[in-house]
């Protein structure tokens, strides 16, 4: 039960991390005019991130 419990905490903890790297591509986009690429390029994410986001756009 307690490795179910940590492995749900770290699902809703990546989960919290990416939406907030989304929003902050978002915001880059809206605010520079950015392409999505041209936003997580400045920000330095992942390629596996990258494509997670991509998804969510």
């Amino acid at each position: 039960m307690c490795e179910a419990v940590e492995k749900y905490g770290d699902r809703r903890a990546e989960s919290a991390r990416l939406n907030i790297l989304l929003e902050n591509v978002r915001n880059l986009m809206e605010s520079m005019k950015w392409f999505a690429e041209q936003a997580m390029s400045a920000m330095k994410v992942s390629e596996a991130d990258k494509a997670v986001l991509l998804k969510e756009l």
